[in-house]
């Protein structure tokens, strides 16, 4: 089945490592946004979808009647099929009763929460607008207003950061409870603030080896305290796991509406502008539409399959494509099954422990 993404552009403060299509706007030029975007969606009348997730920026800047109205767009523009898991990105800074417990009552039944660090230097280094303990309150808030799905972002490779600051940062995020946790490594992205100050050294990352330290003790940390790993930045306690994110990493449907958002149908990716004062005039779309080949295809669903740690089938493989991986992917999948950086095992294919490590060189090779 289908799933459903929606782009919320609106934060209290842009972050000093973003460069999302996102910024601080008034309430009037956030209402005109939701206007366009209950309009957009309007075009996908009637699609069934079993996922959706509301992103962005930030969607819970929003107000609560606002951020409403959104939720009511989609429940009377899209078919919500039975078991639907719906998302709703928040940051920490604004949760409150009133808003959980209007999501909660609307039907929305997963949170994800942007929470980064428990440690309020490193916040500080990303230019977050919370604190560790707005963070712990946030959670709490989330499951005192009936929440049983709850995801935290963490990030590594922070500026500052340590092995012992994250391990802290790790226990702190098990002892809330959370039934899942990200763990992403902080990427940086030229022109954002925290580019031109690691550049110019005024701020120093943490090293590759600290780096590589972090990944492999929350690794191992997060599957000793019963979070499962699913993907390479992604663990969740049985039954947890992103319905929604699976959809990119099997390369299943998704719409996108909203403000740069992209979608995915029949075979054809597209994306909407990424001009504000464009999406408000109703004018959607970019352009920019690529229709992907066979080989496309393919190489799409090996390195994306290969993010996820049970890795591809060898038999839906050749369902979806009538074709055998093993000599459409001949030569690297020799080449690393030999290193032991790819694992072949009962029917699948899938990344070593030494493999993950070295994922974005192998994922490379699978390009046609």
């Amino acid at each position: 089945m289908k799933g459903l993404y929606v782009h919320i552009p609106f934060c209290l403060k842009k972050c000093r490592y973003c460069d999302f299509n996102s910024a601080v706007m008034p309430d009037s030029i956030q209402e005109e946004y939701v206007n366009a975007i209950i309009c957009e969606m309007a075009e996908y009348r009637k699609t069934e979808v079993d996922t959706v997730y509301i992103g962005g920026g930030t969607p819970t800047v929003l107000k609560t009647d606002l951020l409403k109205s959104v939720i009511d767009g989609i429940k009377n523009n899209f078919i919500l099929l039975p078991n639907t898991e719906f998302t709703v990105e928040m940051n920490p800074k604004t949760a409150d009763s009133k808003k959980l417990k209007m999501l909660f009552n609307t039907g929305v039944n997963r949170l994800s929460i942007g929470v980064q660090s428990f440690c309020d230097e490193e916040l500080k280094e990303l230019g977050r607008v919370h604190s560790g303990n707005d963070a712990k309150d946030a959670i709490k808030l989330a499951k005192e207003a009936g929440f049983e799905n709850i995801s935290i972002d963490l990030m590594s490779a922070i500026p500052k950061q340590t092995l012992k600051s994250f391990a802290k940062t790790l226990e702190t995020a098990i002892l809330q409870n959370p039934d899942h946790i990200s763990c992403y490594s902080l990427i940086l992205e030229e022109g954002t603030p925290l580019f031109d100050d690691v550049k110019s050294g005024r701020t120093v990352l943490c090293d590759e080896e600290t780096e590589r330290d972090i990944y492999e003790y929350a690794v191992k940390t997060l599957e000793a305290n019963g979070y499962r790993q699913y993907e390479i930045s992604n663990f969740a306690k049985d039954g947890k796991a992103s319905r929604h994110n699976m959809k990119y990493w099997t390369m299943q449907e998704y719409v996108g509406v909203g403000l740069s958002a992209h979608s995915f149908l029949e075979n054809v990716r597209f994306s909407n502008t990424d001009d504000f004062k464009n999406y408000i005039s109703h004018n959607f779309r970019s352009g920019n539409k690529e229709v992907l080949t066979k080989s496309d295809m393919m190489s799409e669903f090996a390195f994306l399959g290969l993010r996820m740690t049970e890795g591809i089938s060898e038999t839906v493989f050749s369902e979806k494509f009538r074709e055998d991986i093993f000599e459409v992917f001949k030569k690297p999948l020799e080449k690393f099954i030999k290193t032991g950086f790819l694992v072949h095992k009962n029917g699948r294919i899938f990344l070593s422990k030494e493999g993950i490590s070295v994922s974005n060189q192998i994922m490379c090779e699978f390009l046609l």
